[in-house]
């Protein structure tokens, strides 16, 4: 049964995060449009994938008629994140049933998971398949609405509104609301500065460059910190 007061709490907790994604989602409804996909292709895209950085670039591809593995590898690339996030949130939805898992798992996002995770960590007693399901569910329902008003809107948009600050805007929103400690200050500055980097290598092996070295980082930066933290405790 679902937890009524637990799943407005996990829509209130992503609501802020909503002006982020709002324009991402038009910006992928005008990009599937000015592709020449029908509305149909583009609901049935967004509805399957529900990512909005690998719809983007798959856009991007076949606007290009880039080659459809190069279009299937990039997004298996750019969603290799949610492996990280699901190993991240899995204990906390370890007892659920293969459905419901399977259900939180198709419709968890970047946002929805960071509000998550710092929830679970600050009220372990929350129903947490109630707060997950109502913050990934608001998220998904927001998606799909922004797409189909991208969509019907099209070029009727002009470019130099730029609609495209609401991607990075909903990123460093989630980030910022993540980070705890010096660890993770590292972890995201280190893989910044490799996605600039290798923002040129090939097949968008820098996204994951980036998020290994990150995470490498900030795992070892947290262990020195321990040690020496440790080590004036016993001084």
């Amino acid at each position: 049964m679902i937890n009524k007061e637990s799943l407005l709490r996990g829509v209130k907790a992503v609501t802020p995060l909503m002006l982020g994604v709002i324009p991402f989602g038009l910006i992928s409804g005008i990009s599937a449009a000015n592709t020449g996909l029908s509305i149909g292709m583009t609901m049935l895209m967004s509805i399957g994938i529900f990512a909005g950085a690998a719809q983007l670039a798959s856009l991007q591809l076949i606007s290009i008629n880039a080659n459809m593995i190069v279009i299937i590898y990039t997004a298996l690339i750019i969603n290799l994140r949610m492996m990280l996030y699901s190993l991240s949130i899995a204990p906390h939805i370890q007892k659920l049933n293969t459905k419901w898992k399977a259900l939180l798992a198709y419709s968890m996002t970047d946002q929805s998971y960071a509000m998550s995770s710092v929830h679970f960590m600050n009220n372990p007693e929350e129903d947490t398949k109630s707060f997950f399901f109502g913050a990934s569910i608001s998220i998904w329902i927001i998606w799909q609405i922004s797409t189909v008003v991208g969509y019907l809107m099209g070029s009727i948009i002009p470019p130099e509104l730029g609609l495209d600050f609401g991607i990075p805007l909903t990123f460093i929103a989630v980030l910022l609301k993540g980070v705890a400690g010096w660890p993770g200050v590292i972890a995201i500055i280190t893989s910044g500065i490799v996605a600039v980097l290798a923002s040129q290598l090939p097949m968008n092996i820098g996204l994951v460059l980036a998020a290994i070295i990150g995470i490498t980082a900030g795992a070892l930066s947290e262990r020195i910190l321990s040690k020496k933290s440790e080590v004036s405790e016993n001084e």
